[in-house]
């Protein structure tokens, strides 16, 4: 009798938890409408802009310009990670700008300005979108297209690129993310045997960027991570490298924390990495 109540107890407490944790999906996308910072704050032109997702979503984005009368060497479409929105985030890419790049950010739905609520599926169909979008302007060289995903945003720049398409896109740079899912989640609850199962059911594969790698291949990719950061630790990075297709370099910044590996002399390395793509 008590061995079967035990029993009970234990499978109504897995229920009760796999029914609250099911929506673990979801804890990957931390959105704010809060606006951080203004077109105004910065010292490029910026030009905000509306486009549709696949679905109709209406999402929000800002194009960056080295200057009116400075034509830009490509354009940079940013990826942004998975908290706040992109005036948070541009802080991040604004000095590519004064290198000489466009760049490109935009939200996911529910970020900032843009409509929805945000999904996996979703977020994955808004990335997709930017790259469509920013391919047909008519102001923008579509050969000339450069990636830079930062964190969940490294995820969703694969996938939209693995799933979608690669035209135009000369080089890839991803900072500080994973190979997949399921196996970050895992990282970052502790990796232990009984997180494992956990994670597998409660966080789902779709999307990952291991099945859109191959799709890749030819493309220059350059890998960026801090040796010291504790939400995305270096050894999910290195997965993610050591699955990626070449031509293909990792870059390891000593010292650097989750989203601060793209500082002083990193910055030169990816304008150098960027601008050798463009040669070819």
């Amino acid at each position: 009798m008590r061995s079967a109540l035990a029993r009970g107890l234990v499978l109504l407490l897995l229920f009760c938890g796999v029914s609250y944790m099911v929506g673990c999906n979801r804890l990957f996308y931390y959105p704010t409408s809060r606006e951080y910072r203004a077109p105004s704050d910065l010292d490029v032109p910026v030009e905000e802009v509306r486009f549709r997702s696949e679905d109709g979503t209406e999402l929000h984005g800002w194009l960056l310009k080295p200057g009116e009368d400075r034509a830009a060497v490509g354009t940079v479409v940013h990826f942004h990670g998975n908290a706040r929105n992109l005036t948070a985030h541009v802080g991040l890419v604004d000095w590519l700008a004064g290198r000489g790049f466009n760049v490109f950010l935009f939200d996911y739905r529910g970020y900032g300005k843009s409509d929805g609520r945000p999904k996996r599926s979703g977020v994955i169909a808004d990335s997709k979108a930017a790259l469509t979008y920013i391919r047909g302007r008519e102001d923008i060289d579509s050969d000339r297209l450069l990636v830079l995903g930062q964190s969940l945003g490294g995820a969703c720049a694969l996938a939209a690129l693995g799933e979608g398409s690669t035209e135009g896109v000369r080089a890839v740079a991803i900072d500080s993310s994973f190979l997949s899912y399921r196996n970050v989640a895992n990282s970052v609850l502790g990796g232990t045997f009984l997180t494992k199962p956990l994670v597998w059911l409660t966080v789902t594969s779709d999307h990952d960027p291991e099945d859109s790698l191959a799709e890749l291949e030819g493309i220059p990719l350059l890998f960026i991570h801090g040796d010291a950061d504790g939400l995305v630790r270096i050894s999910n990075g290195l997965e993610l490298f050591e699955a990626a297709p070449e031509p293909k370099r990792f870059l390891k910044v000593p010292g650097a924390r989750h989203l601060h590996a793209i500082e002083g002399e990193t910055k030169d390395q990816l304008v150098k990495f960027f601008s050798e793509a463009l040669k070819d």
